[in-house]
């Protein structure tokens, strides 16, 4: 029979392979995703069910080393890896082409309403020979679902799209099942153990760390932005911070300032970097100033240039200057990277340089040290500091990263369409 390997989803087989024969799902995990996982085998005492039909067996479970994390995890690195419900739909809109089945007959949303109502946690062990998506769109979405009452001609769909629902590729299948509150809190286990010992791989080529080319490199103004985005992520988003990159800092940090910033960019254009990179500027008014530059260039398809998210909470908030105290709108003249920070109390700014440009004064955010010690010794996210402000910098983050490789995504499967 040989080696076999297998990505499900609790008991969902959403992908699987023999031997050599397998696709790499390590950009899915993290090496400290190695624990013990189930593996499922018909029992070779008693293989088959006593009266049960042709495809029911009796399953055992053994417990070996394999990937596993958590299915609301892996979407959230699916989404950078740019597979986003968008390129599901336009993949669905290619197999309906090439497999000859009519969406006017059974449609995207016709699948994601089925998978939204299945409860994943509940599939059976029955099946010995496992349940991968073609088998699972066969004999239980319409079994359990009752799709003959969503669609209009269910043999037709149970058959000739069935066909091409075999060929959905699996970030989109996982994509469509973590719309399903009963599969979030499901495992996604990576069964690579028989494989290995089969001699078909080695353990480094599961458990590995995330290969360059998934990855982003964000340069920002100076370390100490740098180094507050990397402990933002350790701490609030730790299953994602493998795909960030930032400026080695070790040697001193290289682009401090906005207008070294601004001249790298243009560097990076010129030499036509084939790095995924985003430039990030300060929400004060040389970042602002220096974005605005930034953003007219000619950026190319895999650079972005951001600045720090306008918020609300920035819109009356104490200042200090030669007037004395007031509340004014510090987005765009005083929010740097340590505003985003706790800072128990509204942070308190004091104007100092103006910047002609913009014609407003630049602010900088009063004891701003205490601020950035009080994060850095974070251990965990328990208790009561408020991430708020820093999480949605980490959301714009993530966003662009996603949005920038959705793009490439999105031009594979124009050019498929295109044949």
């Amino acid at each position: 029979m040989g080696s076999m390997i297998h990505l499900s989803v609790g008991r969902l087989e959403i992908d699987w392979g023999k031997n050599s024969g397998f696709t790499d799902h390590s950009p899915l995990f993290q090496p400290s995703d190695l624990t013990q996982v189930p593996y499922y085998y018909v029992d070779p005492d008693y293989p088959k069910k006593e009266g049960g039909n042709e495809y029911q067996y009796n399953i055992i479970t053994e417990l070996q080393d394999g990937l596993s994390k958590p299915l609301r995890e892996v979407v959230e690195r699916i989404k950078l890896l740019g597979y986003t419900l968008e390129n599901a739909m336009r993949e669905f809109e290619y197999l309906s082409e090439t497999n000859s089945f009519d969406v006017d007959k059974f449609n995207f949303d016709q699948l994601l309403e089925a998978l939204l109502t299945v409860d994943v946690a509940q599939m059976s062990l029955d099946y010995g020979d496992g349940e991968d998506f073609g088998k699972f769109f066969r004999r239980h979405l319409f079994a359990r679902l009752g799709l003959d009452r969503i669609v209009d001609d269910p043999q037709y769909v149970k058959f000739n799209a069935g066909e091409g629902m075999e060929n959905l590729s699996t970030y989109s299948i996982l994509l469509l099942l973590a719309e399903n509150p009963t599969a979030r809190c499901l495992p996604v286990n990576w069964q690579f153990a028989d494989v290995e010992a089969g001699g078909w791989g080695a353990r480094d080529e599961f458990v590995r760390t995330l290969d360059p080319k998934h990855r982003f490199l964000i340069v920002t103004e100076g370390s100490t932005d740098a180094g507050i985005l990397k402990h933002a992520l350790k701490l609030l988003k730790p299953h994602l911070a493998d795909f960030f990159d930032f400026v080695d800092m070790a040697e001193g940090y290289p682009f401090t300032g906005t207008g070294n910033l601004f001249n790298f960019t243009k560097g990076l254009i010129s030499i036509s970097v084939q790095n995924n990179v985003i430039i990030l500027y300060d929400n004060d008014a040389e970042g602002v100033s220096s974005f605005n530059r930034s953003a007219r260039l000619r950026l190319p398809a895999n650079m972005r240039v951001l600045k720090l998210p306008d918020l609300p909470e920035f819109a009356s908030n104490p200042t200090r200057g030669p007037s004395g105290d007031h509340e004014a709108d510090i987005n765009g003249r005083a929010a740097a990277i340590e505003c985003y920070l706790d800072t128990r109390a509204a942070p308190i700014v004091r104007w100092n340089n103006f910047n002609k440009e913009l014609g407003v004064y630049q602010g900088e955010l009063i004891q701003k040290q205490d601020v950035m010690h009080a994060f850095y010794n974070l251990k965990t996210v328990d208790g009561d500091y408020d991430f708020s402000k820093i999480m949605r910098v980490l959301e714009l983050l993530i966003h662009e990263c996603a949005a920038m490789k959705e793009g490439e995504i999105a031009s594979e499967l124009e050019a498929l369409m295109r044949r």
